[in-house]
């Protein structure tokens, strides 16, 4: 009956110890959304918020299907009741930064007005499997703007620039250690002139 009881105590800690450790590590995965009010008309709301955090995101698992490739899952993230003209900075559960920008209602573009709620202008993260920065993706107007890539050291490796209508490669520059090395200027999607830089 001792022996009993004292393994039924131990295992009562040992749980406890478990559960204690699995909810501090969803704490520690968990941004608390934070907003900040803006001051006056020209300035925007600004809101950090997690995609972990079911309040403000619905989180449900999808299905790509890609040519000549097999289906796989995915995890889709939708915005619960976001807020027109907001900044908005959204972190993973590594609490990486993985999109900034300003949601807007309605967005006019060249005179065309669309009224679809969106991040018109954003900057999009991702990160390599050891958490440093891989890659950063510009939407400007709704439209692809640039890209930029970085080396294993942090230091921008290439920039591409997309033509604003056609979203077709413009021009790409080409680092080395962090200095510019050569500027590619295309004029159609395989033949581009290269500048050497000084």
């Amino acid at each position: 009956m001792k022996i009993t009881m004292a393994l039924l105590f131990i295992w009562s800690l040992f749980s406890c110890n478990i559960t204690s450790e699995k909810e501090n590590r969803n704490k520690a995965n968990t941004i608390v959304s934070k907003f900040k009010h803006k001051r006056n008309a020209s300035e925007s709301d600004t809101i950090w918020v997690s995609q972990n955090d079911s309040t403000v995101f619905k989180k449900e698992e999808v299905i790509i299907n890609r040519p000549c490739s097999n289906p796989e899952f995915t995890m889709h993230y939708e915005l619960l009741k976001p807020i027109d003209q907001a900044y908005y900075y959204i972190y993973n559960g590594k609490q990486q930064l993985i999109s900034e920008g300003k949601y807007t209602k309605e967005y006019t573009y060249q005179g065309q007005t669309s009224r679809v709620g969106n991040f018109y202008n954003e900057k999009s993260y991702y990160y390599k499997k050891n958490g440093n920065l891989k890659t950063i993706h510009y939407i400007k107007d709704g439209r692809n703007d640039k890209v930029e890539l970085y080396d294993n050291k942090r230091r921008i490796r290439e920039i591409t620039y997309f033509d604003n209508k056609s979203s077709d490669k413009e021009k790409v520059e080409i680092y080395n250690k962090g200095e510019l090395e050569e500027t590619r200027s295309y004029k159609s999607f395989d033949t581009y002139n290269t500048v050497k830089a000084n």
